[in-house]
């Protein structure tokens, strides 16, 4: 469990990393406008960016209980209903983030081997822009699992600021 936090808190500095490459390339597309200049491929990179933050911080923010979560139910079912809906809408989102996870590395995989590249300016094999959505994906269904395994065993789930 250790090592799948620590892979979490990599994932999160990660997506950290690609929110701070975003402003340096926009930051850098400004300042070449301004010598009437353009960075060829900029929105395609920044774009990319956005995408790998978004996955990567996936596992990160299911470590520290931020996903958004629908507590209506929690705050009216009774007490002894609480362990099995847990239970329940973790099995549900555990099958669904398996799902997607196999549905994006299937789809990497056909890029990579189809040598797909980007139509932009640089000819970026697509692959590479597209990994870290099977990465994030893959290690969320693992922080799942982590987090199934903790209701089943009636542990302690991760606090949010919103309980």
């Amino acid at each position: 469990m250790i090592v799948l936090e620590r892979m979490a808190r990599v994932c999160g500095a990660l997506a950290a990393l690609f929110l701070c490459l975003i402003g340096v390339v926009v930051t850098a597309q400004i300042v070449a406008r301004l010598f009437s200049m353009q960075i060829p491929a900029s929105d395609d990179f920044a774009g990319w960016f956005m995408a790998a933050s978004i996955f990567l911080a996936l596992p990160y923010a299911m470590l520290h209980g931020d996903h958004i979560r629908v507590s209506l139910l929690l705050q009216v079912i009774p007490e002894r209903l609480r362990r099995p809906y847990e239970l329940l809408a973790t099995l549900i989102g555990v099958v669904l983030a398996a799902w997607c996870t196999w549905e994006t590395a299937h789809f990497v995989y056909e890029s990579f081997i189809y040598k797909e590249v980007a139509q932009g300016m640089v000819a970026v094999p697509l692959w590479i822009p597209q990994i870290g959505m099977p990465i994030g994906l893959g290690l969320l269904t693992l922080m799942l699992l982590r987090r199934l395994l903790r209701v089943v065993q009636g542990q302690e789930l991760e606090a949010t600021e919103h309980g």
